[in-house]
């Protein structure tokens, strides 16, 4: 299976800056209201929310967000569809230095089934002067749970996302909550991950698997905080923890309460360049060039050599037809690490694409 593929067009040939963004919190996404004491857990006055962003180019494995290139960085409230710009007040702080972490200082959600924030960054590409334009949003939600109410609240204390190297784990945590309090005492803790390959129910449910420790994937399966490691989490990964009340006085003894956190894998993921030693311009029908592909992840070359990968080239013509000859009769495609081109291969215009397996 091809892990990265790349082409590149004798003429010219450019690729657009490619950036993501994401909101990191340090406070779990959801927050209780007691309307029997009129209390909220956790309480944002005194345990403030922190939002603070971050910013990537595709292929680059450092955060750009403090970079000179961030022209600005402001935050909106999202709520009802409605953009609103956030300005520093009693409910809020806006750091005065990038990343200018917002900070959330009182219970904004009061009456509210949810709010949206968003993060408006505007990134001047250094190469081309062009300014863009990235918009990523987080959600948080208000439950109503009175004394009589009991529910599971999953979260990520240390936030969601793996970014390459730099982050060697993660937690999830899941709460059994009683109004506003937490209760762990005789309870118990599964963790199971969402995979449709687990057609009976282990336990969680029809496509959960009921996970176990393992060393440097999943620990903590049976405690209220499950360590998550990168080998989870391929690219994308919903964990249930699903929490037992085991204490025969209790009135919701030997019921089960569930809830689901996910995690995204940010690391950079295989990509390839294609260098040429004669430019991408033939004159006069005359002129010869090596084309070499290049793989990187995470900013570094990692296939120098090129014993790692499989490389196999294929050729379009100028109106965008494979050449299914390339390689030979029958043959489409050519391999190697590198590929010389002449002026026999190219007729007006010729764009060759290398997939890298």
């Amino acid at each position: 299976m091809a892990v990265a593929t790349g082409q590149f067009t004798i003429i010219d040939y450019n690729d657009a800056l490619s950036l993501s963004a994401y909101i990191a919190s340090n406070r779990q996404k959801t927050q209780i209201f007691n309307p029997d004491n009129g209390s909220y857990n956790p309480d944002w006055a005194s345990s403030n929310v922190i939002l603070t962003p971050s910013l990537f180019i595709l292929g680059n494995a450092n955060d750009i967000i403090t970079s000179s290139a961030v022209q600005s960085i402001q935050w909106y409230d999202v709520s009802n569809g409605v953009e609103t710009l956030i300005s520093a007040n009693a409910s809020y702080a806006i750091g005065a230095a990038k990343p200018n972490a917002l900070t959330i200082k009182s219970n904004v959600l009061a009456g509210l089934p949810g709010k949206e924030f968003m993060c408006k960054i505007v990134y001047r590409d250094p190469s081309t002067g062009l300014d863009l334009i990235v918009k990523t949003p987080i959600s948080f939600s208000r439950v109503v749970s009175g004394s009589g109410i009991t529910d599971a609240i999953a979260w990520a204390p240390n936030g969601n996302v793996f970014k390459n190297d730099e982050t060697t784990s993660l937690i999830a945590e899941c709460d059994l909550v009683r109004g506003s309090v937490v209760d762990s005492t005789n309870v118990t803790y599964q963790w199971y991950q969402f995979d449709t390959a687990q057609t009976t129910d282990a336990g969680g449910g029809i496509n959960w698997r009921k996970l176990t420790n393992v060393a440097n994937v999943t620990t903590g399966v049976t405690t209220r905080q499950m360590t998550v490691f990168p080998a989870a989490v391929p690219t994308y990964a919903v964990f249930k923890c699903v929490i037992k009340d085991t204490d025969a006085s209790s009135n919701t003894y030997n019921s089960s309460f569930e809830d689901n956190v996910t995690f995204e894998d940010k690391s950079d993921p295989v990509q390839v360049t294609i260098t040429s030693t004669g430019g991408d311009v033939f004159k006069n029908g005359v002129g010869s060039t090596t084309l070499t592909a290049k793989v990187f992840q995470a900013g570094a070359e990692v296939d120098a050599a090129g014993t790692k990968y499989t490389y196999k080239w294929f050729k379009l013509n100028s109106s965008g037809v494979l050449d299914s000859n390339f390689g030979g009769t029958g043959i489409n495609f050519k391999t190697g690490k590198t590929l010389s081109v002449g002026d026999a291969d190219v007729d007006v215009k010729a764009t060759f694409q290398v997939e890298v397996s």
